[in-house]
């Protein structure tokens, strides 16, 4: 029986379908699945039913069945472009980037004036490397919605990375107009401003990205990382609340938020300390607007010598790179004493830690969100012009800082961070600023890199997120590898292409001695 055969199924399907728009637009997931699922049983040819199911699958994280959703949804009407731009958004978030690029042109086949779907194959042909196709997509999607700001944002890091620097400002900048609290295209200008030697302007647009996204008024208040919590995070924050405190700064301020969280810590169950926790409404105002916020940041400025070591043999450094057979070395005392010094109580004591979301429980630090300041931009810079050999013309991309939890250590002996994977840079930098007292183990707590290149067909989420494959593509290579123990102030420089992963920790327990890594990234991918 179908809808067809019999009219009294009509109206009823008519009402569950306002409900489950409205089940949707709210952000009730489960219950958009659920009354989805109960309409297909009655009607397994409602094509609106499987495209809500597609979006749902794909905002809870269950892609692969979201591809199946939407595949359903484009045969029964394959005149719906929506459906086949969400199919190639599903296809594009899981690396299959000629599928998704098939559903884009299949919508742009469709509907030549779909600017989002020009948009999107842009970002599919940008991730293939594609870079002239992208630019050409992006001008399109523009030509035909000039104030589509995600365009203009998406056109800039196409130029950006041809080496269009000047063209890929006047992007940003289009964007920005059009959008002035576009926190993306904020970071982008202040990447591509650094890398034309504007650091002051750069800064000022990093700061910009701070305050829009955890400021006074975020632009999202509902943002997961105001949202949710974890028992690590609540752990970090109030240790980080204690030194702050036993340093002198504001002390009594500092102390009792830490009473605040560890209140609140007491109340939440929960089975693994890195379990990640939807905040309830009674701990969310209890927190208040001091949960993952910016509310003290040290100075960090830049110094009036070089922040790199000035006992480096830059001669024999850049041989050992180049005699390895993709791009590798590594080197002790890299940063001069005084910029180590400082850039370790810039990263003990500001509150820049927002990022909790990793299957480790590590927290992240991003230059978009806090960590940007003269000195870490001066050390990026410093660094290519001591090896400029090595570093061609490859300008700084990302700057990030990850902290591990020492305690994870002590309870499981031994605790591995970061999982395989190769990073979207030409160049990759990672160093440690522990000191080597809280290594337990000296022979480890490093980095594992492995002499297998990602290929360069392979999309972001292939590369930077799908073990198993990579594990396959490493296999392949015999498995060889440099293992470089954690060491203070050692910075491994290699080839960003490289898979790599983080090697067992097993560090003391304490703030201080919580494992710090280091991360920049220049350049790009393949060249």
């Amino acid at each position: 029986m179908n809808e067809k055969e019999d009219s009294s199924f009509i109206s009823p399907t008519q009402t569950q379908l306002s409900s489950l728009l409205e089940h949707y637009q709210n952000g009730r997931l489960s219950d958009a699945e659920k009354l989805s699922l109960e309409i297909i049983q009655d009607f397994p040819k409602h094509q609106f039913a499987w495209k809500v199911l597609g979006a749902v699958l794909g905002t809870t994280g269950r892609k692969s069945e979201a591809v199946d959703a939407y595949q359903t949804a484009v045969a029964l009407s394959p005149q719906d472009v929506g459906a086949h731009n969400n199919l190639g958004n599903t296809l594009k978030a899981l690396g299959r980037l000629d599928e998704a690029e098939a559903s884009y042109n299949q919508a742009i086949a469709l509907k030549p004036d779909y600017a989002e779907a020009h948009n999107n194959l842009g970002n599919t042909l940008k991730a293939m490397g594609r870079l002239d196709e992208a630019e050409a997509s992006y001008n399109q999607a523009i030509a035909l919605k000039p104030d589509f700001a995600e365009a203009h944002n998406n056109l800039g890091n196409t130029l950006k990375a041809l080496g269009r620097l000047d063209e890929a400002l006047a992007s940003y900048n289009q964007a920005i107009a059009l959008k002035p609290d576009f926190v993306k295209a904020h970071n982008n200008l202040g990447i591509t401003l650094n890398a034309l030697g504007s650091r002051e302007s750069a800064l000022k647009h990093f700061e910009r990205s701070l305050q829009l996204t955890r400021g006074i008024n975020p632009v999202d208040l509902y943002h997961k990382s105001f949202r949710h919590i974890s028992i690590a995070k609540l752990d970090h924050d109030i240790e980080q609340f204690n030194y702050i405190a036993a340093s002198g700064i504001g002390i009594k301020k500092f102390q009792e938020l830490a009473m605040l969280y560890q209140t609140v810590k007491s109340e939440i169950n929960h089975t693994l300390d890195t379990d990640i926790i939807h905040l309830s409404d009674k701990h969310h105002l209890l927190l208040g607007d001091t949960f993952n916020r910016p509310i003290y940041i040290l100075e960090a400025p830049a110094l009036d010598m070089s922040a790199i070591g000035d006992s480096l043999d830059v001669n024999k450094i850049t041989e050992d790179y180049f005699e390895h057979e993709y791009g590798l070395t590594y080197i002790d005392d890299f940063l001069s004493p005084a910029a180590l010094k400082s850039l370790r109580e810039f990263l003990l004591g500001s509150t820049i830690w927002f990022d909790f979301f990793h299957k480790g429980g590590y927290m992240g630090a991003y230059l978009s969100e806090g960590l940007a300041s003269p000195l870490v931009l001066q050390i990026a810079e410093d660094l290519r012009k001591k090896f400029p050999k090595i570093f061609k013309n490859h300008h700084l991309t990302q700057f990030w800082a990850y902290k591990y939890d020492s305690r994870a250590s002590e309870k499981n002996n031994s605790y591995k961070g970061i999982q395989v994977h190769a990073d979207d840079a030409a160049i990759n930098v990672n160093f440690w600023i522990t000191p080597n007292s809280a290594n337990l183990d000296p022979s480890s707590g490093g980095l594992v890199v492995y002499n297998t290149e990602a290929p360069l067909e392979w999309g972001f989420n292939r590369y930077n997120k799908n073990e198993q494959k990579i594990r396959e593509e490493i296999l392949k290579s015999n498995q060889k590898k440099t293992i470089v123990p954690h060491n203070e102030n050692r910075a491994v420089i290699f080839n960003s292409n490289l898979f790599h992963e983080t090697d067992n920790i097993k560090f003391k327990a304490g703030y201080e001695n919580r494992r710090i890594n280091v991360t920049l990234l220049f350049g790009r991918r393949g060249l």
